[in-house]
């Protein structure tokens, strides 16, 4: 009697194109505003923990086709739509792009600084603009730089997990009240993805690390500006990679911050990151040669009776397409934009001026309307699923995404071109939670942002 083989071989998702890389340091100068927690005590930095990072990412299909750029920035948010608009546009226009064809991707990290021209008069403002201009002349400088450098390369993925991500809607147990901090009660999504960049002869050209969990490690009480726990895990995997450029993507973290949090020792941030940073290297170590997939062989007799694997030669997919989509979701019951700024004007220095003032500038980006159509940004790179907007999603939008497209390596970015605030899930607004108490949008809209991606993705199977 014959026996079918029906063993699955043992291979990773691969896309094989032009892709380059470049980056650079955008530290800010010395002096300038820093202020980014209403609990912090000062305005200005005492120095430097680790650089801030720009970082490019060219992709393009065999034929020399106009390229797709990932683009990622160690800067905390954009506070207003001329702070996102101001640095993202000038860089489409430099590179002659449509939109959609750049994904700029803030780490969140919250010992980075803000850059809003409206903060111009805060202590250190002035140097602000001058900030953004170096930051927008960087990213068009890496963005040359990593298309002249597009060569022949083969983009691997993995999957691993890391325990670094607890859920972070913390109710204490005297009041009921939800507060922002560690809760070890309710379940975290540990899932790590890593991508790594080869040349056609082998050579580790960059790695990708997309995880979620909220750059959060320092709170108002650092000093220091920092990149939290991205700077060490990144400057562990270099290490270990020949320096290769290590690149973060910032994953659907609404719910979820690092197991050390809101401390003022940036050593918290450095256990974080080399937590990650060992993860990540564990995952790159399991994958293949880029090319490569294991298959069943044969029986072998021995002590016992063997099955053996070997590797064979796997053709990487070569397809690449991006798309924008949007979806039009209803605007929460918020205050006007008038009392949003009399709210602003009126509100004590401190963390009550600082919550007022980032109000404002969220609820002046949507306006006064009644519904607002979301971004989407979906790029596909062989199975590789990139899903970008300008919120912070829940780890439930990837979780979902992964689970809808399992022959896919899913991955979910927050705040891309943009920053519009969270996206939490419907049965998080019977909560009072902070996510809920500042989001623009009303219950349901998680959901149907996450179902409208889908149907982008499904669209470009």
């Amino acid at each position: 009697m014959t026996h079918q083989n029906t063993i699955p071989p043992l291979a990773q998702n691969e896309f094989h194109g032009l892709i380059g890389v470049a980056f650079t340091e955008i530290n800010p100068p010395e002096g300038m505003y820093a202020r980014t927690w209403g609990s912090s005590n000062h305005d200005v930095a005492d120095g430097l923990h680790r650089p801030l990072r720009a970082t490019c990412l060219a992709f393009a299909a065999q034929d020399n086709a106009e390229p797709l750029y990932f683009m990622t920035l160690d800067l905390m948010v954009w506070m207003s739509n001329e702070d996102e608009k101001g640095m993202r546009e000038p860089i489409e226009t430099a590179l002659g792009i449509s939109p959609g064809r750049l994904i700029l991707q803030l780490s969140h990290s919250h010992g980075a600084p803000f850059t809003d021209p409206a903060l111009i008069d805060a202590p250190g403002g002035a140097l602000i603009a001058g900030y953004r201009s170096e930051i927008v002349d960087a990213c068009i400088r890496i963005a040359t730089e990593a298309k002249a450098s597009m060569t022949p390369s083969i983009l691997s993925w993995g999957t691993g997990k890391c325990g670094l991500a607890y859920n972070r809607d913390l109710v204490l147990p005297e009041t009921g009240e939800t507060v922002c901090g560690l809760n070890p009660l309710t379940e975290a999504d540990d899932t790590l993805v890593v991508g790594r960049v080869s040349d056609m002869s082998g050579t580790i050209q960059a790695t990708l690390v997309h995880y979620a969990a909220h750059p959060t490690s320092l709170g108002g009480g650092n000093r220091l500006t920092s990149p939290d726990y991205i700077g060490a895990m990144r400057e562990l995997v270099e290490r270990d990679t020949d320096g290769a450029v290590c690149v973060f993507l910032h994953g659907a973290d609404g719910e979820l911050t690092p197991r050390r949090s809101f401390e003022s020792d940036a050593e918290a941030a450095d256990q974080n990151g080399r937590e990650l940073g060992y993860a990540a290297l564990s995952v790159l170590a399991g994958l293949f040669r880029p090319g490569e997939r294991m298959v069943f062989d044969k029986r072998q007799e021995s002590g016992a009776t063997l099955g053996l694997w070997k590797f064979e030669t796997q053709e990487p997919d070569q397809s690449i397409e991006s798309k924008v989509g949007s979806v039009k979701l209803k605007v929460g019951e918020l205050p006007s934009v008038e009392a949003c700024r009399a709210e602003c004007e009126n509100a004590p220095a401190g963390f009550e001026k600082e919550r007022a003032q980032r109000r404002l500038a969220l609820r002046e980006k949507v306006g006064d309307v009644a519904e607002f159509d979301l971004p989407i940004y979906v790029w596909k790179l062989g199975k590789t699923i990139l899903v970008g907007a300008p919120v912070e999603f829940y780890s439930d939008v990837q979780i979902f995404l992964r689970a809808a497209f399992p022959d896919h390596t899913v991955l979910v970015l927050d705040v891309c071109n943009g920053f519009l605030n969270y996206l939490p899930r419907q049965e998080d607004f019977v909560k009072n939670s902070y996510p809920v108490r500042i989001s623009l949008f009303a219950a349901g809209s998680m959901e149907r942002a996450r179902d409208k991606a889908a149907e982008i993705v499904a669209s470009m199977m």
